[in-house]
Protein backbone atom coordinates (compact mmCIF):
# COMPACT_ATOMS: atom_id res chain seq x y z
CA UNK A 1 0.00 0.00 0.00
CA UNK A 2 1.53 3.53 -1.20
CA UNK A 3 0.41 6.73 0.69
CA UNK A 4 1.60 9.42 -1.22
CA UNK A 5 -1.09 11.88 0.90
CA UNK A 6 -2.26 12.94 4.59
CA UNK A 7 -6.01 11.94 3.28
CA UNK A 8 -4.56 8.39 2.03
CA UNK A 9 -2.97 8.16 5.53
CA UNK A 10 -5.92 9.35 7.49
CA UNK A 11 -7.72 6.91 5.05
CA UNK A 12 -5.32 3.64 6.37
CA UNK A 13 -5.04 5.04 9.58
CA UNK A 14 -9.04 4.31 9.97
CA UNK A 15 -9.29 1.10 8.20
CA UNK A 16 -6.72 -0.14 10.21
CA UNK A 17 -8.31 0.84 13.58
CA UNK A 18 -11.48 -0.82 12.07
CA UNK A 19 -9.62 -4.21 11.45
CA UNK A 20 -7.81 -4.25 15.01
CA UNK A 21 -11.01 -3.89 16.19
CA UNK A 22 -12.83 -6.65 14.08
CA UNK A 23 -10.10 -8.99 15.38
CA UNK A 24 -10.12 -8.12 19.06
CA UNK A 25 -13.98 -9.03 19.08
CA UNK A 26 -13.25 -12.10 17.13
CA UNK A 27 -10.58 -12.68 19.75
CA UNK A 28 -13.11 -12.09 22.79
CA UNK A 29 -15.57 -14.33 21.23
CA UNK A 30 -13.16 -17.28 20.68
CA UNK A 31 -11.48 -16.69 24.37
CA UNK A 32 -15.34 -17.11 25.95
CA UNK A 33 -16.22 -20.11 23.85
CA UNK A 34 -13.03 -21.70 24.37
CA UNK A 35 -13.71 -20.76 28.49
CA UNK A 36 -17.21 -22.43 28.04
CA UNK A 37 -15.86 -25.26 26.33
CA UNK A 38 -13.48 -25.94 29.30
CA UNK A 39 -15.70 -26.14 32.23
CA UNK A 40 -16.04 -28.95 34.04
CA UNK A 41 -19.63 -29.36 33.34
CA UNK A 42 -19.47 -28.75 29.82
CA UNK A 43 -16.42 -31.57 29.23
CA UNK A 44 -18.83 -34.08 31.40
CA UNK A 45 -21.54 -33.12 29.49
CA UNK A 46 -19.83 -33.15 25.79
CA UNK A 47 -18.27 -36.47 27.03
CA UNK A 48 -21.10 -38.14 28.02
CA UNK A 49 -22.61 -37.07 24.37
CA UNK A 50 -20.29 -38.67 22.46
CA UNK A 51 -19.88 -42.16 24.99
CA UNK A 52 -23.83 -42.35 24.14
CA UNK A 53 -23.64 -41.79 20.32
CA UNK A 54 -21.07 -44.00 19.56
CA UNK A 55 -23.20 -47.03 18.52
CA UNK A 56 -20.12 -49.59 19.07
CA UNK A 57 -21.06 -51.32 23.03
CA UNK A 58 -17.43 -52.55 23.41
CA UNK A 59 -16.10 -48.91 22.86
CA UNK A 60 -18.66 -47.97 25.75
CA UNK A 61 -17.40 -50.76 28.06
CA UNK A 62 -13.78 -50.17 27.22
CA UNK A 63 -14.62 -46.18 28.36
CA UNK A 64 -16.33 -47.34 30.86
CA UNK A 65 -13.69 -49.84 32.23
CA UNK A 66 -11.00 -47.38 32.06
CA UNK A 67 -12.69 -44.47 34.10
CA UNK A 68 -13.59 -46.87 36.58
CA UNK A 69 -9.63 -48.34 36.51
CA UNK A 70 -8.63 -44.99 36.49
CA UNK A 71 -10.92 -43.57 39.36
CA UNK A 72 -9.73 -46.69 41.46
CA UNK A 73 -6.50 -46.47 41.27
CA UNK A 74 -6.09 -42.57 42.19
CA UNK A 75 -8.65 -43.66 45.46
CA UNK A 76 -5.60 -46.13 46.09
CA UNK A 77 -2.90 -43.98 45.35
CA UNK A 78 -3.49 -40.84 46.73
CA UNK A 79 -6.23 -42.32 49.48
CA UNK A 80 -7.68 -39.29 51.83
CA UNK A 81 -4.14 -37.14 51.79
CA UNK A 82 -4.42 -33.92 51.49
CA UNK A 83 -1.01 -32.81 50.25
CA UNK A 84 -1.81 -30.87 46.54
CA UNK A 85 1.57 -32.93 45.26
CA UNK A 86 -0.20 -35.80 45.57
CA UNK A 87 -3.34 -34.94 44.38
CA UNK A 88 -1.39 -33.64 41.37
CA UNK A 89 0.38 -36.73 40.71
CA UNK A 90 -3.24 -39.37 42.03
CA UNK A 91 -4.53 -37.43 38.99
CA UNK A 92 -1.49 -37.82 35.88
CA UNK A 93 -1.95 -41.11 38.01
CA UNK A 94 -5.81 -41.37 37.01
CA UNK A 95 -5.61 -40.18 33.58
CA UNK A 96 -2.38 -42.58 32.71
CA UNK A 97 -4.01 -45.97 34.32
CA UNK A 98 -7.72 -44.53 32.39
CA UNK A 99 -5.56 -44.29 28.73
CA UNK A 100 -3.44 -47.57 29.55
CA UNK A 101 -6.68 -49.72 30.45
CA UNK A 102 -8.69 -48.67 27.45
CA UNK A 103 -6.13 -48.76 24.48
CA UNK A 104 -5.21 -52.37 25.95
CA UNK A 105 -8.57 -53.15 26.93
CA UNK A 106 -8.81 -56.28 25.02
CA UNK A 107 -4.89 -57.45 25.77
CA UNK A 108 -6.70 -57.04 29.90
CA UNK A 109 -10.22 -58.91 29.15
CA UNK A 110 -7.71 -62.25 27.53
CA UNK A 111 -6.19 -62.44 30.81
CA UNK A 112 -8.93 -61.76 32.50
CA UNK A 113 -10.44 -64.77 31.04
CA UNK A 114 -8.04 -66.87 30.92
CA UNK A 115 -7.61 -66.29 34.86
CA UNK A 116 -11.05 -67.20 35.44
CA UNK A 117 -11.33 -70.27 33.59
CA UNK A 118 -8.13 -71.54 34.94
CA UNK A 119 -9.70 -70.57 38.45
CA UNK A 120 -13.08 -72.26 37.82
CA UNK A 121 -12.04 -75.51 35.60
CA UNK A 122 -9.13 -76.31 38.55
CA UNK A 123 -12.09 -76.04 41.06
CA UNK A 124 -14.20 -78.36 38.74
CA UNK A 125 -11.65 -80.85 38.15
CA UNK A 126 -10.63 -81.00 41.89
CA UNK A 127 -14.54 -81.28 42.60
CA UNK A 128 -14.07 -84.39 39.97
CA UNK A 129 -11.80 -86.17 41.34
CA UNK A 130 -12.46 -85.87 45.08
CA UNK A 131 -16.19 -87.62 44.01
Amino acid sequence: MNISSKAELEQAIIELEKRKLLHESLLIGQFKATRDSLRPMNLIKEGFHNLTHNTDPGTILKTVAGIGAGVLSKKIFVGGSSSIIKKLLGSAFEVVVAKSTISHADKIKAYGLSIYHNLFKKKNNHQETQS
